[in-house]
């Protein structure tokens, strides 16, 4: 049986039987130190010829058998060790002052002394002791050299070299003994780190791979999201157009628009919250008008409060900025989210949103008269997945994110938020930011629609969309632009490749994300065919949000990139900008 089964037998069947406070790490070894120190001891003092000699050794064993006893009541290691080997050293003076000094075999109990401080403390604690153990043996020389000491016993010379070869050869084995069962322990603690390091560097690539899938299945489930949501905003704002003199249709789609913007928000929130998570939340600062997003946000929960018996209201002070420059979409989400917490926690009374000037910018506030938040709550109220009480999920629904995700937007946006609540009376959540005065931008309504300088030429149009409502989108908006115009539709990028390679176009608009081939390669493909001269544009239209995508998606060729969903008046002014550009119309390419 190898060293290894030995180690384990004895972890296994002796370990367990030790005093609890030697059953962990080094504290094995050093319970068995101290008993083959103790047992060699008391070995020495039956073959000692003198009895003055047998007395101090044992006197010895019994201290050191304290030692053990104190150390398993909980003395501190380092403090045990050092008071063991302080008894030592003083035990082994008074046998040397009796039995000859330097000339007695007993001298080579010294060398024992530092390896237990050295292998159980540390390095430091060793050379200390080692020092002590030098010093000792300086003085014993001296004493000796005077004849200060007393002299040898004169006994059987069989006797004192038995004892010479015993305490010898203890000293000599424990010198290396103790030193093989340190580097044991430190191989197999190696071992045992190397394993636990590969077993960390497995969790961490698991991680890795989880985090990966998971921001894969956010972009993907993100993307499924806003590709009917194209479809719903788009033929909304054509129909719009359609029912323009009818008031109360035209209220109704409003409705629906702000709430279809609002539920785009929330898709949108997906990605942010992943982003949140990962530190990549960013900020894209707009000049805008502060009163309108105000009144926009508050107006999403109009026709909420319209079957309550609540007062909801929204008060702007006079000297609030009209144009103010911060990140317009965050703001919205910061207020949607305070806004909703507060209807949804309050059943009678009011809600109250307020927009004052303050010394460091503009204070909004949220001033409801609900159920109020206890005070042993608040502490943690912006915690994540965290909720006031244990019923609130149960009563209100949620999920604890809101609020967590409201502070880290006003962190993004430099601001403060912060929250005063009295249990049962209702709750008052602000938040300043920063912002300032600023000058109207030239184009306050965003891409104004004018008149198309081509809007009587017949243009050839081919749209590349593996969704029939998203073609059909795109095709109405282009005919009502262009009413000559046609309208090519592929479903892939193999179909419009072949297309394209059949008859020319002078524009093509290409999704991202289709079966057979997508459209990068796509692109790709039609940029790659021929030369830059006479190539039409290729304008991108995609529901992907992911950064890297969209960076390779520009770098295949696009001459322009839209995202789902899109604003008709913007769609329509690219495409005239593309087609005014003065390109020759792509030659037909040989089959």
């Amino acid at each position: 049986m190898n060293w290894a089964h030995w180690q384990d037998w004895i972890r296994r069947v002796c370990v367990p039987k030790l005093p609890q406070a030697f059953q962990q790490g080094k504290m094995p070894y050093l319970f068995g130190f101290e008993v083959f120190v103790i047992v060699a001891a008391f070995g020495s003092a039956l073959l000692d010829p003198d009895p003055h000699i047998t007395l101090s050794i044992f006197a010895f064993c019994v201290l050191l058998t304290g030692q053990v006893v104190l150390i398993a009541r909980g003395m501190p290691l380092n403090r045990a060790i050092h008071l063991g080997c302080a008894i030592g050293v003083c035990i082994l003076v008074h046998v040397l002052w009796a039995a000859g000094g330097v000339y007695s075999p007993r001298m080579s109990w010294l060398l024992v002394v530092p390896v237990i401080p050295f292998y159980m403390i540390g390095p430091r604690a060793g050379y200390a002791w080692l020092a002590v153990v030098f010093a000792t043996q300086c003085l014993v020389a001296v004493l000796t050299d005077r004849a200060w000491l007393a002299p040898a016993m004169t006994v059987n010379a069989d006797a004192l070299s038995l004892l010479s070869f015993f305490v010898v050869f203890v000293a000599s084995l424990i010198l290396l003994f103790v030193p093989l069962l340190y580097d044991r322990e430190y191989q197999t603690a190696l071992r045992e780190g190397r394993a636990r390091q590969k077993e960390l560097e497995n969790k961490q690539a698991e991680l890795l791979q989880a985090l990966q899938m998971r921001e894969h299945f956010i972009a993907s489930v993100s993307h499924e999201l806003r590709t009917p949501m194209n479809a719903i905003l788009g033929f909304s704002s054509l129909l719009t157009k359609e029912v323009h003199h009818k008031p109360r249709a035209m209220e109704i789609l409003e409705h629906t628009r702000q709430s279809a913007d609002h539920l785009l928000t929330v898709i949108n929130d997906v990605l942010d919250y992943s982003q949140f998570l990962t530190g990549r939340l960013t900020a894209q600062a707009e000049t805008f008008e502060l009163r309108e997003t105000v009144r926009h946000a508050f107006d999403l929960f109009a026709p909420r409060v319209q079957s309550m018996e609540l007062s909801y209201r929204c008060e702007i002070d006079d000297d609030v900025p009209s144009w103010v420059c911060t990140d317009r979409h965050r703001l919205m989400q910061i207020l949607v989210n305070l806004l909703g917490n507060a209807l949804k926690f309050t059943h009678q009374g009011e809600v109250v949103l307020r927009v004052q000037c303050h010394p460091t910018g503009v204070l909004f506030a949220v001033q409801d008269t609900g159920i109020g938040i206890a005070l042993e709550d608040q502490p943690r109220i912006f915690s994540r997945f965290t909720q006031a009480q244990g019923d609130i999920q149960k009563r209100y629904g949620g999920n604890g994110l809101g609020l967590a995700i409201t502070q880290g937007l006003v962190d993004l946006l430099q601001g403060e938020i912060g929250f005063d609540s009295t249990p049962g009376q209702g709750s008052r959540f602000w938040f300043c930011l920063p912002l300032q005065a600023q000058t109207p931008p030239v184009s306050v309504k965003g891409p104004a629609a004018r008149a198309l300088q081509t809007a009587d030429q017949a243009w050839q149009f081919l749209v590349v969309d593996d969704h029939r409502l998203n073609r059909l989108l795109v095709k109405q908006a282009l005919k009502n632009a262009w009413p000559n115009s046609v309208v090519v539709e592929a479903d892939n990028g193999a179909q419009a490749l072949a297309l394209w390679r059949a008859q020319r176009f002078d524009l093509v608009f290409m999704d991202m994300l289709m079966p057979v081939m997508d459209g990068v390669q796509a692109t790709q493909a039609i940029r790659q065919s021929f030369t830059s001269d006479g190539l039409a544009p290729v304008i991108g239209l995609t529901a992907n949000v992911n950064p890297q995508d969209l960076a390779r998606f520009k770098d295949a060729g696009l001459s322009a990139l839209l995202l789902k969903p899109f604003d008709h008046v913007q769609l329509c002014n690219e495409v005239e900008a593309l087609l005014l550009r003065g390109a020759p119309r792509a030659p037909v390419p040989p089959v």
